[in-house]
């Protein structure tokens, strides 16, 4: 009698043990998937949130186990699972860059556009519609959500406000001072969004050199900083009993730790080198 009633209160253990698991990963998985939805709307992708996070847990699990058992290196696998643990936040930063990047490109031709339409009569808001409508994407959402603020009540300066935040851009906010400041004290916008536009394309010339005088100091940051990481996979296939003790005993994981310390330490030297502001 006795041992049922422990057998059923293990049950009972056991159970609630499987009903609390399943309720903490539903609240990690819809908090994940607001997440996902979140940095996709910033982005403005279209993807299903859902699909993305069942698509990084396979390869989470899956792409560690498969290079663990194609190469039986163990290190390896760990610094799969390492590199996957952060690819997300790391393709969000890309994709987000990449997004500003455009739009910091687009922005002078958009300008003269809107100078050319406000010499030819139009107003403000008609012109901002016909750049909407011209320019490529990602600048083109940016300016229809701009509009869209506008139709819905907000004023001119404050959809302005709300881009210049969003975007958190330097042109960007030269743009919406440029024109706030016109729309408050008047003047020629056209002749002042002519001048901006002109501006921002000598900077864009201007920091296109720079990235190409710093472009190999770059590439000499990535290759001294991926040496070590690619020798000690090297050595660890060739001679793995002699490479073993860096990752189980504490020297070699003090060793490590001051190797990753310095490769830090050297990277961001080197990023603040190559950093030239205009």
């Amino acid at each position: 009698m006795n041992r049922v009633i422990i057998f059923l209160l293990v049950l009972v253990a056991v159970a609630l043990l499987i009903a609390s698991l399943y309720i903490f990963y539903l609240e990690i998985q819809k908090l994940l998937e607001k997440h996902i939805q979140a940095a996709a709307e910033n982005l403005h992708l279209f993807i299903d949130s859902k699909k993305a996070l069942r698509l990084f847990f396979l390869s989470f699990i899956m792409i560690p186990l498969c290079l663990w058992l194609l190469t039986g290196i163990e290190i390896l696998a760990f610094t799969a699972i390492i590199i996957l643990i952060f690819a997300p936040f790391i393709l969000k930063h890309v994709l987000h860059a990449k997004r500003l990047k455009m739009i910091n490109e687009q922005l002078p031709d958009a300008l003269s556009m809107l100078a050319g339409s406000l010499r030819a009569g139009t107003s403000f808001q008609i012109a901002m519609a016909m750049v909407a409508r011209e320019v490529p994407s990602p600048l083109s959402q940016e300016f229809a959500i701009l509009l869209r603020e506008n139709r819905l009540g907000m004023t001119i300066g404050d959809s302005l406000r709300s881009l210049s935040k969003r975007l958190d851009l330097e042109d960007i906010d030269l743009f919406a001072s440029a024109v706030s400041i016109a729309k408050e004290v008047g003047g020629n916008l056209a002749e002042t969004l002519d001048r901006l536009a002109s501006s921002l394309q000598t900077k864009a010339i201007m920091e296109g050199k720079i990235r190409a005088l710093t472009a190999q100091g770059k590439m000499q940051g990535w290759v001294v900083g991926m040496l070590p990481v690619v020798l000690g996979s090297i050595l660890y296939a060739i001679e793995p009993e002699t490479m073993r003790p860096l990752f189980t005993t504490g020297y070699g994981w003090a060793v490590i730790s001051t190797v990753l310390a310095l490769l830090i330490l050297g990277g961001i030297f080197i990023r603040k080198i190559v950093s030239i502001d205009i």
